[in-house]
Formats: structure tokens, C-alpha cells, sequence
């Protein structure tokens, strides 16, 4: 809205005088940040008494964690205080001229209702059992996955029509193959989908989430600032998307919410993120992992992630049907707790991961 207001000046020959900084992609990333991150902690324990009183309560039970009976009856659903400093911050600082915000913004939203009707529903009946069933999610989830995919490939995609379809790898520079519209379709609808769950699994632990996802998320905010300047982009031989800076708005602003919202979540939480937070986080990585091109590098950055959900599924597709347990307690971060390593240094170890990845992902721009 303020860089609306600002346009709406400048075309008017109004003297804006510091007002023209909102001009800026970095200045409105910092300052809308800033903000989200700031609402988060005026407004975060207000938030959290809503959710007591309204009995959104965690409601896990001794199979899911090992200290889960120590949770119970802590606020959940947390992901409405980011979905809040979010939006309102991007109202302020987003610029809705720009074809790169509206999908983010919309999947972002979305997402974050079908965790939070989830959450909802399980803190009605008491039981992390009577949530959405896999199905039901799985066909709220694909709802939107899928009509996004239909849209990164249509004449509506901010993204330049000659490279729509195309696929690049880390430290490679021209692309590996061309996809075509059917098959960059599917393997969008896989990528959203996978990152989403992954990202959802991994939200198991106080701040495990928040720490890893910041991490990521801060990568793909300098991909999209350097694929979105004509200068950055030519010089570091990345194809240039114009608008894409904005996908760094977005980010910036997402990083500020969860950092706020770590503020409480760190151990021993005030309040859960449940899948109102998980899902939305998950869904703006894989969009903006889409958006710049950079489909692949989230093997690198969102490497925890990846790890997580590969434990998990190790697990539950070959070791069940082996009979046998593969591993003490999937997704992984639950096995370094029976090990005996308590909780807080788990995430924190989990964070370092993360943040090597992160190095790892940035040194892709120059070593190619």
C-alpha cells in the first residue's frame, strides 16, 4: 500500500523526498520485516491467551514425542500470529502492482487455512487423530498445487515464457533439460507437494522449524534480489526475471514473522506452530523455489527438510512393511531424542545443518 501511495506521488510530481527509499526492493524487505517481526512480539502473547481460551490446545499423545504429555494442553495453531504480522506487513510494504506477489500471497493464505482448519479440528476433538484425514488434506493441499502449476507454465506467469519449462542445477550455468509444458506441470505439482510435507514433518520440536526454515528462506531471498537486478543477474550469469525482487519483499517479511514467532517458540514453547504455520512456510518455499528457477538448489538449502521426510518415509514404506524398525522414531529429529540427546541441543544441531547448507546454497551463485 505505502508504495502505491508513493507511485501515486511520484506520477504526480510531488517532491517525496526520503519517501523515494520505498522505491527500493531492499529497503522494503528490511522494513518489512521489520514490522512483521515486530507485531509478532507486541502481539504474539495476545495471540497466544486467544488460542488458550479458545481451546487450541495441543492434544498429542506419548507416541508422537517422548516428552509430548508435558506439552499437552500448550496453544497450538501459533501460525495464525505469523499468517497475521505477515499480511499486515505485506499490506504495508508489498507492491501489488507486481505479477510475482499475488501468488505467493494467495498460496501463503491458503495453505495456512487448511493447516489451521486442521489444527482446528483436532483441538476440538481432543486427539492429533481427528484432524483432516491424509486424503482430505491431500485434496485441500492439491487444490491449489495444482492450479499453480497450471498457471507457472500459462501466459498469466510472471516468469519469461522462454524459460517457463526450463530445469536448472546448482553450480551449472545454462539449463539441463527443457520439460516442456505437460511435464514441467507434473514435476511442479511433485516439488510443491513433497517440500510442503517435508516442511510439515519437520515441525517437531521447539523452533526446530523456525530456525531451519529462516535459514532457507534467507537463500532464496538473495536469489530472487540478484535474478530480479539486471546488473547482479548478468554479471553472475543468471537469467534475468524481471519483478522477481519482489519475491525477496515476500520472503523478508515471512523470515521477520517467523523470527518473531521463534520468540515464544523456542523451548520451552509458549505456543505451537501446528500446520496453520508449517503448511504456509512449506508452501511460500516451494512457490519461491519455483518463481526464481531454483527448483533444485532446495535439495542443498532445504537439505534438513529433505532429510526429515526421507527418514520418515524410510520408515513407513519399507520398514513397516519389513516388519522391523529401521530407525528408533521417524521423522529423525524423534530418534536423537530416544538416543538420549535432549531436546534443545537437537534443534540447535539441526540449525548449524541448516545454516552450513545455507552457505553452501549462497556459494552457488559465484562457483559455477
Amino acid at each position: 500500500m505505502i508504495k502505491l501511495i508513493v507511485s501515486f506521488l511520484e506520477h504526480s510530481g510531488a517532491d517525496l523526498g526520503f519517501l523515494r527509499l520505498v522505491n527500493y526492493i531492499t529497503v522494503r524487505a528490511l522494513l518489512g520485516m521489520a514490522t512483521s517481526l515486530g507485531i509478532s512480539l507486541v502481539f504474539g502473547f495476545r495471540f497466544i491467551v486467544y488460542l488458550y481460551d479458545h481451546n487450541l490446545r495441543d492434544s498429542s499423545g506419548d507416541y508422537l514425542s517422548l516428552t509430548a504429555e508435558s506439552k499437552r494442553g500448550t496453544p497450538t495453531a501459533g501460525g495464525l500470529i505469523l499468517l497475521t504480522s505477515t499480511l499486515v506487513s505485506i499490506f504495508l510494504w508489498g507492491d501489488f502492482e507486481n505479477s510475482f506477489l499475488w501468488p505467493l500471497l494467495g498460496g501463503f493464505s491458503y495453505l495456512s487455512l487448511v493447516g489451521f482448519l486442521d489444527d482446528g479440528l483436532k483441538s476440538r476433538f481432543k486427539s492429533s487423530l481427528s484432524g483432516l484425514s491424509q486424503l482430505g488434506k491431500t485434496v485441500l493441499l492439491l487444490a491449489y498445487i495444482v492450479p499453480f502449476a497450471l498457471f507457472l507454465v500459462s501466459d498469466l506467469s510472471p516468469v519469461p515464457a522462454d524459460q517457463r519449462t526450463l530445469l536448472y542445477i546448482p553450480f551449472y550455468k545454462t539449463p539441463v533439460l527443457d520439460l516442456g509444458p505437460v511435464g514441467y506441470v507434473l514435476f511442479a505439482i511433485f516439488v510443491i507437494f513433497a517440500i510442503v510435507n517435508a516442511v510439515n514433518i519437520t515441525d517437531g520440536m521447539d523452533g526446530l522449524l523456525c530456525g531451519t526454515s529462516v535459514m532457507t528462506l534467507g537463500v532464496y531471498v538473495i536469489f530472487a534480489y540478484i535474478l530480479g537486478n539486471t546488473i547482479y543477474s548478468r554479471y553472475l550469469l543468471y537469467p534475468y526475471l524481471p519483478g522477481a525482487g519482489e519475491i525477496a519483499v515476500f520472503g523478508g517479511v515471512l523470515m521477520g514473522g517467523v523470527l518473531g514467532f521463534m520468540w515464544f517458540n523456542t523451548y520451552p514453547a509458549e505456543a505451537f506452530m501446528g500446520d496453520t504455520g508449517s503448511l504456509g512456510i512449506g508452501g511460500v518455499l516451494a512457490m519461491m523455489a519455483l518463481l526464481t528457477k531454483q527448483e533444485m538448489l532446495f535439495p542443498i538449502v532445504g537439505g534438513v527438510f529433505v532429510f526429515e521426510i526421507f527418514t520418515s518415509l524410510l520408515q513407513q514404506k519399507v520398514g513397516d512393511r519389513l516388519g522391523r524398525r529401521l530407525l528408533h522414531r521417524a521423522p529423525f529429529h524423534h530418534s536423537m531424542s530416544h538416543a538420549g540427546i535432549p531436546e534443545a541441543k537437537v534443534v540447535v544441531r539441526f540449525w548449524i545443518i541448516a545454516l552450513v547448507l545455507a552457505m553452501i546454497g549462497v556459494l552457488s551463485l559465484k562457483i559455477r
